[in-house]
């Protein structure tokens, strides 16, 4: 019997809580309902945004507010603890000091991937919040691994913020047209593929699965055999 528990700390946003948990169903090998791994989702869509607390020096809120989650988490006993949010991964580190449950790291998963699958040479793009790439987390692993790394220009950027913010957060929308002309920017200055940085970007990776890389993933195999469930589908 697998005693294992994943614990989601969600939220961030609520709509890409539920994709990572749908991701999970889906690409878990299960024949009745006991095969499939026990999670508990806490989704807390009040904590501060990411990305403001990032540019404005407020991590320290931010991690007040993941602890009171971890407190949550140890009460419930979970073995793993999973947090679908790219910009969160900004204080990965500190978030992990928080407890000794160990706290899957999304962006480390990802990066295991690009550095096993693809050329050396090839040029990756990210696609990210503010945050993240004020925060330079993707740019400091891909320095690490002597990768060459896109990063935007600050018009391109502020695009991808409308994307995640106005389009998807606000309206829910996926505007897949919008989406296009953005990569295409990506593209046109050489890159093979592009990292969806962001959950909110996660929902388009299946129409240009040729071109990203979506981190999450990465994390739903990860927290599927971390909690002992087996893994099915391929990772593009």
């Amino acid at each position: 019997m697998n005693t294992n528990r994943l614990g989601i700390i969600g939220g961030m946003g609520p709509e890409a809580t539920c994709d990572f948990y749908h991701r999970i169903t889906q690409h878990t090998v299960a024949q009745k309902d006991q095969d499939h791994i026990d999670m508990v989702i806490l989704n807390h869509a009040s904590i501060i945004d990411r990305t403001y607390a990032v540019k404005n020096h407020l991590e320290d809120i931010l991690l007040q507010s993941i602890a009171e989650d971890m407190k949550i988490m140890e009460q419930l006993n979970v073995t793993h603890i999973a947090i679908p949010c790219n910009t969160c991964h900004t204080i990965y580190n500190r978030i992990q000091g928080l407890t000794s449950i160990p706290v899957i790291n999304m962006v480390e998963e990802t990066i295991k991937y690009i550095v096993a699958n693809q050329a050396h040479d090839a040029k990756i793009g990210i696609m990210a919040t503010d945050g993240t790439i004020y925060s330079n987390m993707y740019q400091h692993w891909f320095e690490k691994y002597h990768l060459p790394l896109y990063v935007p220009s600050s018009q391109v950027q502020q695009e991808i913020m409308n994307i995640i913010y106005k389009d998807v957060k606000s309206k829910g929308l996926y505007d897949t047209k919008h989406f296009e002309e953005v990569l295409n920017v990506f593209l046109e200055n050489g890159c093979s593929h592009v990292i969806l940085g962001c959950t909110e970007l996660s929902g388009f990776h299946n129409s240009f699965a040729k071109c990203t890389i979506d981190p999450m993933d990465f994390l739903v195999k990860a927290s599927i055999e971390k909690t002992g469930g087996i893994y099915k589908g391929e990772l593009k």
